[in-house]
């Protein structure tokens, strides 16, 4: 589908083949402008003349919904990722392929970069060409079972994380929506808001608040080589297969104000609020 067919005979130039490369890569880096004019909007508040928060003015400016924005903004980083030995892309990568649009992107979020540029490779050798989001997606599902198949088999591993059906829920807890729901399945967030007994407002990574059933809630937890369920210790705690993450207990009122920073700088995530924090009362 996604191959060109030649059903004429007639050729094209040598300056008419390199305008209409050039006009292509103008095409297929559209969804990437976009994200980069995004990410300097809101980096920069050049919407505060106008509009209080970048979601209002993304909404009246564009008509965009308030999630779509963010993923255009998140869609950069992955394409600067796996076009990083590209310094020029779309100039003269003639032989190389890259997403087209940000559906194409958005899979490859759940995955660390390295393996993202793995799966993008292997998704545009399956299409022979531009994959379809739905080809990238079902690669990132089989690099996922296979990273979860050696995280187990692995006789290294000291501990792994792993999402369980939410029976208590808590606010600020770390969920995961599960496969079963029909729009968010697979998206990571916390719980900002309890408004009844079975559904949870979740804040997912991207900023975007939604209500969701609590049945279609896991939970993060964390198990060692012999099956024991530990909670993480406040600091510093390594589990493989994962890395590095950093654990700190807050009161409710602090994290609620954490995140009312983060919506108010227009921050993706609370680690980037927080560095953008310490940066400003560092300087």
């Amino acid at each position: 589908m996604n191959k060109l067919e030649v059903v004429g005979a007639e050729f094209l130039s040598v300056e008419e083949e390199t305008e209409r490369l050039r006009l292509e890569r103008q095409v297929e880096r559209s969804f990437y402008q976009a994200g980069l004019a995004l990410q300097t909007l809101r980096d920069k508040k050049l919407y505060r003349s106008t509009h209080k928060t970048f979601q209002e003015y993304c909404q009246d400016r564009f008509g965009f919904a308030k999630s779509h924005s963010y993923r255009l903004i998140n869609a950069v980083e992955i394409v600067d990722n796996i076009s990083e030995k590209v310094p020029n892309w779309g100039q003269n990568e003639t032989k190389l392929i890259f997403p087209t649009t940000e559906s194409q992107v958005r899979p490859l979020k759940s995955l660390e970069p390295s393996l993202q540029r793995q799966a993008w490779a292997e998704a545009v050798e399956i299409a022979s060409g531009v994959p379809s989001a739905k080809i990238v997606r079902e690669v990132v599902k089989q690099i996922q079972r296979q990273s979860a198949s050696e995280l187990e088999n692995s006789s290294q591993t000291k501990s792994k994380i792993e999402f369980v059906p939410l029976i208590n829920p808590q606010i600020g807890q770390r969920v995961k929506i599960n496969e079963k729901h029909p729009l968010f399945s697979g998206n990571l967030g916390t719980i900002a808001q309890l408004p009844n007994r079975n559904s949870a407002v979740v804040k997912l990574e991207n900023q975007q608040r939604e209500l969701i059933h609590l049945k279609d809630l896991e939970v993060q937890r964390i198990v060692d080589k012999n099956g024991k369920v530990s909670s993480p210790s406040e600091g510093i705690n390594h589990v493989s297969g994962v890395g590095i993450e950093w654990y700190v207990r807050l009161d409710e009122p602090t994290w609620h104000k954490l995140n009312e920073y983060a919506e108010k700088t227009g921050t993706a995530t609370l680690n980037g609020a927080i560095a953008r924090l310490l940066a400003e009362n560092l300087v």
